[in-house]
């Protein structure tokens, strides 16, 4: 990409900055007023500056040992845009220009262990691409949602994270990349595999798997239509495709498959992309798990040759515990309901639910319902499952039936558009229900993030019936 941009400090810091680099004196105080006047030779000259510092830090960026130095290039670069953005507010080029610096900036945020920063650079750069007026905008902002939603999942969002995976999936979907061969299939691998990722460390395992599964048969596909990755797609395909898919069948005991992912894994760590002794380390320890000792051995030996400790890693990871699925939470509710004395829920339309939501393949929340306009007599059940968990003790269960009840209920809204109005009324209230189960979870498990999750989500809600319904936005959720 060109260019890219950011909107920063204003004020004497970017007016020194301006001087030092060309600009008189005169015209950096100007370029911190609220309107800005430049000449063409000023504009060109804070054009080239913009373009220079952000050049800068994508050749610093790749560097680990550079990261800091990128972080500044781009701070610089944002400076500059800032005031071309002042002199020329109207023009499209300039959002397209933000929106790919502080998709950059994110980046190197990431890298540098600094989530918090990220999330909110992302979502700047969602609304400079949706004001860019580019043709891909919905999908140059989808991007961006996924490297968000990765963002929120580092800082222990939920929430905003499998939202995030659910709007990113949504536009690749819309523009028809599922289709295969397609234009946009190395971007759809791309997003399905972060997707994986961020679905396994806060989201559903059933929904992880299968993003990952999507992802690895589109990668095989752009291997057999071009005869090979690059090495970025190499990279997706391994690390949060590959490592998805592979835990996942693992932990399913299906050893056939996990051993094919991580065969695949191996072969392109062998061509050059990726670490082999980790990628053997995997492979070996699946071996010996599925009780083929003979062929373990000398696998797991070659891993720990190249890459001391890799084995040993390998084993803590495998036995690190896994949320429950949706799937997973509903049969525990189900348990409980024949257990119990007293049945306070239909049992066959919890059974017929559990069914309809996780009997068939799905990414994202959006999937997960046909109906939308049917759902708000289900996401009651929902919600009255998720207290029956959580007075039970199954503050895991609960949460995760709390938590897929919201995003779907959201999903709902978001896709209904100016039709929300219609669904809201009786939605919201086992909508809020819903949240407030998922709250009181996070304070049990002692998930701080989770709380803020919650009440984040929860404030977006209000402000989304105040806007649709008339409602105030400070307004209870729910009355008693």
């Amino acid at each position: 990409m060109a260019m890219f941009g950011r909107r920063r400090k204003k004020g004497a810091e970017g007016a020194d900055r301006l001087s030092a680099d060309g600009l008189s004196a005169e015209r950096a105080v100007e370029a911190a007023d609220a309107v800005v006047r430049l000449t063409t030779a000023e504009l060109e000259r804070l054009t080239e500056l913009t373009q220079e510092m952000y050049e800068q830090g994508v050749r610093q960026q790749v560097l680990p040992s550079r990261a800091r130095a990128a972080l500044d290039s781009f701070d610089r670069s944002a400076r500059y845009l800032d005031e071309l953005c002042r002199a020329r507010p109207d023009e499209p080029e300039l959002w397209h220009m933000r929106g790919a610096l502080l998709y950059s900036r994110a980046t190197t945020q990431l890298a540098l262990g600094m989530p918090g920063a990220a999330v909110a650079d992302l979502g700047a750069c969602v609304d400079a691409y949706e004001r860019s007026a580019l043709p891909n905008a919905s999908l140059l902002a989808a991007d961006a949602l996924i490297r968000r939603a990765r963002a929120h999942a580092e800082a222990g969002h939920p929430m905003a994270a499998l939202a995030d995976v659910d709007r990113a999936i949504g536009a690749y979907v819309t523009a028809g990349a599922y289709e295969s061969p397609h234009p946009l299939l190395p971007d759809f691998a791309r997003v399905l595999a972060l997707a994986a990722a961020v679905q396994l460390k806060v989201g559903d395992t059933g929904q992880a798997l299968a993003c990952a599964r999507q992802s690895l048969a589109r990668y095989q596909d752009l291997t057999r239509q071009r005869g090979g990755l690059g090495r970025e797609e190499a990279g997706y395909m391994a690390d949060a495709a590959g490592d998805t898919a592979s835990r996942l069948e693992a932990v399913r005991g299906d050893w056939d498959a996990a051993l094919a992912v991580d065969l695949v894994v191996r072969e392109a760590a062998e061509a050059g992309l990726g670490g082999l002794g980790q990628a053997l380390a995997r492979e070996g320890l699946h071996l010996r798990l599925a009780g083929r000792e003979r062929q373990a051995g000398p696998v797991l030996a070659r891993a720990e040759s190249l890459a001391p400790g890799s084995v040993a890693r390998e084993e803590e990871l495998a036995a690190l515990p896994l949320p429950p699925s949706l799937a997973e939470a509903l049969a525990a509710g189900e348990e409980l309901l024949r257990d119990g004395r007293d049945r306070p829920l239909p049992l066959d339309e919890m059974v017929r639910l559990r069914v309809e939501l996780t009997g068939h393949e799905s990414y994202s929340a959006s999937v997960r319902v046909r109906m939308g306009s049917t759902f708000a007599p289900k996401a009651a059940l929902l919600a009255a499952v998720a207290e029956l968990l959580l007075r039970e003790g199954r503050v895991a269960q609960a949460w995760r039936v709390a938590l897929e009840t919201h995003l779907i209920c959201d999903s709902i809204v978001r896709r209904a558009g100016d039709e929300a109005a219609d669904l809201l009324p009786e939605l919201a209230g086992p909508w809020s229900d819903a949240l407030e189960v998922a709250s009181r979870a996070a304070v049990t498990a002692g998930r701080d993030s989770f709380v803020e999750d919650v009440a984040a989500a929860s404030a977006e809600l209000r402000a989304t019936l105040g806007e649709k319904l008339g409602e105030k936005p400070g307004a209870p959720l729910r009355e008693g």
